[in-house]
């Protein structure tokens, strides 16, 4: 009975007839070069700003912005983000409303909602996918279009104060047109 115990136990030996124990197996998922990964789950919410330095995977809600620069991003499918995201590689399943940057890649799976601008040199949209924005592969640092259409209050003033442009006209250009 000693005996059978002995064989039965999960151990290995060695040639030096040494016995030690078996090397767990690992059941999580990939993560990256660091070995640190972050997981938002189906009933986390947080309004706010998320940084970090390692990968995270999005189940839960987030409101605000994401911002891991040198890491990825995973909106899971039952993920849902309202929020600007910036990462290495964004990779979405879930719902997003919200500009995505990607430094490598953004990838839009078949379940994916996305609503806002794309920003990355490469960008992978599978069937199914639905987007509604704007694609930025250019690889040209973004700007903002939305903030160079408004002019600034200042220059608005500078404007208002000024006579009519045909008074002055007159008074500097010695022909009309």
């Amino acid at each position: 009975m000693w005996k059978k115990d002995e064989e039965s136990s999960p151990t290995t030996s060695t040639s030096a007839g040494m016995i030690t124990a078996p090397r767990p197996t690992s059941t999580t998922p990939a993560v990256s070069a660091s070995g640190e990964a972050a997981t938002i789950g189906r009933s986390i919410t947080i309004r706010g700003d998320v940084t970090g330095d390692e990968d995270l995977y999005i189940q839960g809600q987030i409101e605000g912005t994401v911002d891991l620069k040198q890491h990825n991003v995973t909106v899971g499918p039952e993920g849902r983000v309202k929020a600007n995201i910036k990462a290495r590689m964004v990779t979405i399943e879930g719902e997003v409303d919200g500009d995505v940057r990607g430094q490598e890649q953004v990838a839009l799976r078949s379940a994916s909602k996305v609503t806002g601008d794309i920003t990355a040199p490469r960008v992978v949209l599978e069937d199914g996918a639905t987007f509604l924005g704007s694609i930025d592969m250019s690889g040209k640092p973004p700007s903002n279009h939305r903030q160079e259409s408004k002019p600034a209050p200042a220059e608005r003033t500078k404007t208002e104060s000024m006579p009519p442009p045909s008074s002055q006209a007159e008074k500097t250009s010695p022909a009309k047109v």
